[in-house]
């Protein structure tokens, strides 16, 4: 029997929440149903701990945070409601087990309490990704610890690694645990949503939720990246995650409410385990190198040269000689030059000049 019990996708619409919706909530019943249905099933699992994969909580550029103090509280206050809260007790030894992991397979994360977050000005509680799953869970069943996770702002294959680091965290502590990937669909449905309209937004919520309804893990992690940034998500790093947990699995998905009322997309989702001897991730590295491969090919002479004075530079640490063999418009003629550098999609650096500083475009 897996270790991992069970696998959901659930949103977090603080309107759910009654004191919170004050009516509001039963235009998303489908949702609630849904969720209160989850909560009953982990009541009859009976998991000693549930990892949440939260995009609310405090968020780090380089490293996935999970909360590490004993216990952990949160309430509605920022949506007007000051009686509502949540808190759970921590799993120290599963984030103990998961933090080490991390560290021998080189992947980014760390443990944060009271004292780290006050240095950036940020409070050790609960964010509503995670305290609406908790509202529902605690409906049905208390007795279990948590493991509160914020993703970072890592690559796709980062999080798959961390997914399967809490894996096999469960594997090593022998724990039954169920993992919870909390995060809303697209925010761009309609015009009256939070975020500017786009015709994206529905299309990236029925690409997504086909592509886990159908288990092709490839198919999620190859969505076309314009579509995603016109979504304005905030689940699909979570589902990363997820995916990553399910490694040497099937991944099954069963669709158990979708619903987009205010323009927001909540998918709520259910998993099953079936063991597959067969590993997800070597064929997301093979496809993300095939398609780095072709990206760098079809790149014009201009990018070509910009990405080998880079690459040199990293390597051996000094400024590459202008090649000998490049056309007359690079090594003769004049003009101003811009270099942007992005990683993972958003601008890491820039420099550049609109008048000719040298005597050739590729110096």
């Amino acid at each position: 029997m897996e270790n991992i019990l069970r696998y959901y996708l659930m949103p977090h619409p603080p309107l759910i929440i009654p004191s919170v919706g004050k009516g509001q909530e039963s235009v998303i019943q489908n949702t609630i149903d849904a969720c209160n249905q989850i909560g009953e099933e982990i009541s009859s699992l009976k998991p000693e701990t549930i990892v949440i994969i939260t995009p609310h909580g405090t968020m780090f550029s380089d490293a996935v945070a999970i909360s590490n103090e004993e216990h952990i509280k949160g309430d509605f206050s920022q949506f007007r409601d000051f009686e509502t809260y949540i808190e759970g007790r921590i799993d120290k030894e599963f984030n103990e087990e998961l933090i080490e992991i991390c560290k021998k397979d080189n992947i980014p994360a760390a443990g944060i309490d009271s004292e780290i977050l006050s240095k950036f000005n940020r409070e050790y509680e609960l964010d509503h990704g995670a305290m609406i799953p908790m509202y529902f869970i605690n409906k049905y069943y208390k007795n279990y610890k948590i493991v509160h996770v914020t993703y970072a702002a890592l690559s796709d294959i980062e999080l798959y690694k961390f997914g399967m680091a809490i894996k096999k965290s469960a594997e090593k502590l022998n724990k039954k645990i169920v993992l919870i990937a909390s995060g809303d669909l697209s925010h761009r449905l309609s015009e009256d949503g939070p975020y500017e309209y786009s015709s994206e937004g529905s299309k990236f919520d029925k690409l997504l939720l086909d592509n886990l309804e159908k288990g092709d893990v490839l198919g999620v992690f190859n969505m076309d990246k314009y579509m995603v940034e016109c979504a304005g998500e905030c689940g699909l790093r979570s589902v990363f995650i997820m995916l990553g947990a399910m490694e040497g699995e099937e991944v099954k998905g069963k669709l158990l409410s979708y619903e987009g009322p205010f323009g927001v997309g909540y998918g709520v989702m259910a998993f099953n385990n079936e063991i597959k001897k067969h590993s997800n991730l070597e064929e997301l590295i093979k496809m993300k190198n095939q398609l780095y491969n072709k990206k760098i090919s079809n790149n014009n002479l201009y990018v070509k040269l910009a990405r080998e004075s880079l690459n040199h530079y990293y390597t051996y640490g000094h400024l590459m000689a202008k090649p000998g063999d490049l056309p007359h418009e690079l090594s003769k003629e004049m003009g101003g030059v811009f270099v942007s550098l992005k990683k993972f999609g958003k601008l890491r650096g820039c420099i550049g000049t609109f008048l000719p500083t040298t005597d050739s475009i590729a110096e």
